[in-house]
């Protein structure tokens, strides 16, 4: 039977993690087994009814689903949603996949991945601004109105409220003063750590602070631009706008093109082969996909998933858009220990994507495919180009030196598979 954990339960369910573990210990969820100290859920299981959303916990009055002011759907009181122009566009199309209807759950769903995370360092602090007790994803949309940079998609109290009135309210009410006022940074709605969107050297993009004072994820995701761009994989490029934070330009012009996640191309539960689910919904963007993988592989990537890898709408044309979201990598919050250890043995320490199985897993599986990774990326570089990129974007110490010999020694790894010499850069 498939299986899944909490944390994928409560990203499908629109709730925290803390009350699907209740949920389990109450014995809520028929089906359940604890294994240690893990619950696995079935799969298809439901979620429990809950009084609070019985009651109305997103509010108790008809709303609309909207494409900046242009009505696509109707939400009702329990949160389930009736499109009224399922293919409006061709964003649309694609979450809609051509259904008119979307049941509560799908849509607590689809707000899973428009609002703060859980995972914020300052989630709690960022509940109680909102007038929140606990992590609660269509309270937290009712509140934020599902606003996302991404795309033109909100939810309107009526049906002739507009959009431009609704931000100015939730950035102006929610995010910006009760933010400022206890010490942050202003803030989005959505995000791991504190980012906030804005401008840098005349470019749009997204500023993004230090995790914490001991993580280099500010160096890493300069670092693998620039290693990228060496490569030949294209990414959404990164520099240092000050000691703590990174701005990363976006490549997509936000007021007349569109980003959608991987996320949405899946519709019920996924293999734990994670390259073949990807290229399964969009096999045209193989090429890109095994360039993502080679990338990750490289700079021991710890933080991709289905809503970091996204396309790109424009005037009606889709496209597979640059990497982005590259921070957590290169050793960014590892001990010593843990860097020399990782260095002596890339395979063993090569780190996961998806449910099973490692980048170097997948690298073997894509040369066996295709007889050889031929023309994907560019391994012509050298140790002086890396330990370049590695110091131009802050690196010192046991990081810098297990950065180095990491990379280097996975792409002699790369260079070795069958074909690899024919690969671009190294004839």
């Amino acid at each position: 039977m498939a299986t899944i954990t909490t944390r994928e339960a409560a990203e499908k369910w629109g709730v925290s993690d803390r009350r699907v573990r209740m949920m389990c210990n109450r014995g809520e969820i028929p089906g359940v087994e604890k294994q240690g100290k893990s619950y696995m859920i079935p799969a298809d299981a439901k979620k429990p009814a809950d009084r609070r959303e019985r009651s109305g916990s997103a509010g108790n009055e008809t709303r609309y689903l909207k494409w900046e002011n242009e009505v696509i759907g109707v939400i009702a009181k329990n949160n389930a949603v009736t499109f009224t122009a399922p293919e409006f566009n061709e964003v649309i199309a694609l979450y809609t996949r051509g259904r008119s209807k979307w049941q509560a759950e799908e849509f607590n769903e689809f707000l899973a991945e428009r609002v703060v995370s859980r995972d914020r360092r300052d989630i709690e602090r960022l509940l109680f601004r909102m007038g929140l007790s606990q992590y609660d994803v269509p309270r937290i949309a009712g509140i934020t109105r599902g606003i996302h940079p991404k795309d033109l998609l909100w939810i309107a109290k009526t049906k002739n409220e507009r959009l431009d009135a609704a931000m100015t309210d939730v950035f102006s009410s929610v995010f910006r003063q009760r933010i400022d006022l206890v010490g942050n940074s202003v803030d989005t709605p959505e995000g791991y750590n504190i980012k906030r969107y804005g401008v840098y050297n005349g470019k749009y993009g997204i500023y993004k602070q230090r995790i914490s004072p001991l993580t280099t994820d500010v160096e890493s995701e300069v670092a693998v631009s620039l290693l990228a761009d060496k490569l030949g994989v294209p990414v959404c490029p990164a520099v240092r706008a000050d000691k703590d934070t990174v701005f990363s330009t976006f490549l997509y012009d936000f007021s007349k093109e569109y980003i959608v996640h991987f996320r949405r191309f899946f519709d019920g539960t996924r293999s734990d082969n994670e390259y073949q689910n990807l290229i399964g919904v969009r096999p045209r963007y193989r090429d890109d996909i095994a360039r993502m993988i080679l990338l990750d592989f490289i700079t021991r990537q710890d933080d991709r998933h289905l809503s970091n890898i996204a396309v790109k709408i424009s005037s009606g044309i889709e496209s597979f858009y640059a990497l982005y979201d590259n921070g957590r990598s290169l050793f960014y919050e590892d001990t010593g220990e843990m860097v020399r250890d990782a260095v002596s043995d890339p395979v063993k320490y090569a780190t996961s994507f998806g449910h099973a199985g490692t980048y170097w897993d997948y690298i073997q599986e894509i040369a066996g495919e295709r007889g050889g990774l031929r023309g994907l990326v560019d391994l012509s570089i050298t140790e002086s180009d890396v330990r370049a990129i590695l110091t131009a974007s802050g690196f010192t110490g046991y990081r810098l030196d297990g950065a180095l010999e990491w990379i280097l020694k996975t792409v002699d790894m790369i260079r070795a598979l069958p074909d690899a010499e024919m690969m671009k850069g190294t004839d």
